[in-house]
């Protein structure tokens, strides 16, 4: 699977609609009219939530495809009229759930889509969306044959009168752009941060969704499935099936809380209204809202789907372009010029400097100190349970553990800027991880100057570092193999 394949599927996940415990990161079809709200961290946890005024700023660390940390204000309840929402007629009706369920099932068989995709969405007044935003497009794409889950080639053709104005292609890390309208041809290689959001936009995201592995353990959870009226959507008759979940939001207190204030919860809910096909069980409408508006939540949108074909026989030429003839050939912006792309900042430390000590206590018992891991090749992963990205990539992390324990390697997760005492133990022993846990990182983070979980660092035997880098992109396990095999290879 190409590193675009990987990063378009990671994006999908972390900006469409990623959940934690502290993050909501519900980032709605592009960040063009994207928000990233949550409930933070505490008021002295500068990584992915940090309480300032009478706000919580949010930062997304950045884990997909090299996307840079961005942040967010969103409101902290201190209200007390701010109450939960009591939902007594929340029900699961066996009907509407079996039919729900079997389009997840069908979902996760799909190896190729094709069709035509438009999101609505219901702005305040006084806000506008961006240019082009909101009309139609055909999107073709095939999942990548041996994972399954990758996007091998995808092509998005935006629509005007039925007719492309643009086209957008990708396969094995090589992304043009033809625009028909001005005449240029635009060959963007592996970078696809300039397209990503229209793609984004018009990727047949719940499908994806759901073959990425469904609901995560700090995901919303359904608290009601109901039939709605049947109807026939392009054509096609549907069942439609009403989904609300549910998760409360615990307050955190804020720079300028009162002494004595009462902080309340807050209940969020989400309802997504689905009209599924009779014929192929997908999606051809999904309706979605909450009751967020006053945190600056995402507006109602809907999003629908028409000339659809699932898993139809697809030519890889569509994936591919070539400049058109009297076509000009346009200049790739660079990276840092692209407004949506913001740096993460720089680490203390990079590749080659020397490694800075340190003493930490372990879930193990006795203190780790860096001097008696001398010799060995050392990886740290900083994490904390709350942070949804962290525990992503711990599965990939426990897999070195065991790939090198016999060759000279030691891996720790570092556990930093956590919220309640022994959240670390409960959660290693609850997934089994056997890799090794420091404690209380949050100087050792300081030191290394991390401002957002997951970092990884990882040391050579002569106590130099092989690389630092915050964020989790592509295929981390693959990535840890090959740096950590060239560093016992030294």
């Amino acid at each position: 699977m190409s590193t675009a394949s990987q990063n378009i599927s990671a994006a999908i996940l972390v900006r469409m609609k990623s959940f934690n415990q502290s993050i909501i990161g519900l980032v709605v079809a592009t960040s063009l009219c994207a928000q990233v709200f949550a409930q933070g961290a505490a008021p002295t946890k500068p990584a992915s939530g940090v309480a300032v005024g009478t706000h919580v700023e949010i930062t997304n660390d950045g884990a997909a495809g090299g996307e840079a940390s961005k942040t967010k204000k969103v409101m902290v309840f201190k209200d007390a009229s701010a109450k939960a929402d009591a939902n007594p007629a929340d029900t699961i009706d066996p009907k509407a759930k079996a039919i729900y369920d079997a389009s997840v099932a069908a979902a996760k068989k799909v190896t190729s889509f094709d069709g035509v995709t438009q999101m609505k969405m219901e702005i305040p007044q006084g806000e506008q969306l961006p240019p082009g935003f909101g009309e139609p497009a055909r999107f073709v794409m095939v999942f990548d044959a041996k994972d399954g889950n990758g996007v091998a080639g995808f092509r998005l053709e935006n629509l005007k009168d039925g007719k492309p104005t643009r086209i957008i292609t990708n396969k094995e890390d090589s992304t043009a752009v033809t625009d028909l309208t001005a005449k240029t041809f635009l060959d963007l290689g592996k970078n696809m941060n300039p397209v990503m959001e229209d793609v984004i936009q018009h990727f047949p995201r719940w499908i994806m969704e759901q073959k990425m592995g469904g609901e995560e353990e700090d995901a919303p959870k359904p608290v009601s499935f109901t039939l709605e009226p049947e109807e026939t959507v392009d054509g096609t008759p549907c069942d439609v099936v009403r989904v609300v979940r549910q998760m409360t939001l615990e307050p955190q207190p804020d720079g300028d809380a009162e002494e004595g204030e009462k902080l309340v919860s807050k209940t969020v809910r989400f309802t997504e209204t689905i009209a599924f096909a009779r014929s192929d069980n997908m999606p051809r409408r999904l309706t979605e809202s909450n009751n967020m508006s006053e945190m600056g939540g995402p507006p109602p949108s809907t999003t629908t789907y028409s000339n659809v074909k699932i898993n139809s026989t697809i030519d890889p030429a569509l994936f591919t372009q070539k400049m058109p003839e009297g076509f000009t050939k346009a200049v790739a912006p660079k990276e840092e010029e692209d407004e949506g792309a913001q740096k993460a900042p720089a680490l203390a430390f990079k590749a080659g400097d020397k490694a800075p000590d340190f003493k930490l206590a372990s879930l193990a018992g006795p203190e780790v100190t860096l001097d008696s891991l001398k010799g060995k090749v050392v990886l740290l992963d900083f994490w904390a349970t709350w942070c949804g990205p962290c525990k992503q990539i711990m599965p990939s992390i426990q897999a070195i553990s065991e790939e090198f324990k016999d060759k000279n390697v030691a891996v720790f997760g570092v556990n930093t800027w956590e919220k309640k005492d022994g959240a670390a133990k409960a959660y290693m022993e609850s997934k089994k991880y056997t890799y090794g846990c420091l404690l209380a990182g949050e100087t050792l983070a300081k030191t290394y100057g991390i401002t957002g979980i997951p970092t990884l660092i990882l040391i050579n035997k002569d106590g130099t570092i092989a690389f630092a880098e915050m964020g989790a992109a592509g295929d981390t396990k693959k990535m840890l193999q090959e740096a950590i095999t060239a560093a016992l290879a030294k």
